[in-house]
């Protein structure tokens, strides 16, 4: 096979491997089963236990 096709074939791989967890993210959070990315401005943090301070 040539190098051309080889790394075609590649380049298909990884752009189905990012497709496929790119679906699997937005099926995620379409679900609510997203997880916290740490931005309090959104959800006023209540997901959030007391800061390091109050323990």
């Amino acid at each position: 096979m040539s190098p051309i096709v080889l790394n075609l074939i590649v380049f298909a791989l990884l752009a189905l491997a990012v497709g496929l967890a790119v679906r699997s993210l937005w099926k995620g959070h379409k679900s609510g089963r997203h997880t916290c990315g740490g931005d309090c401005s959104c959800c006023g943090g209540c997901c959030h236990s007391a800061s390091p301070e109050d323990k």
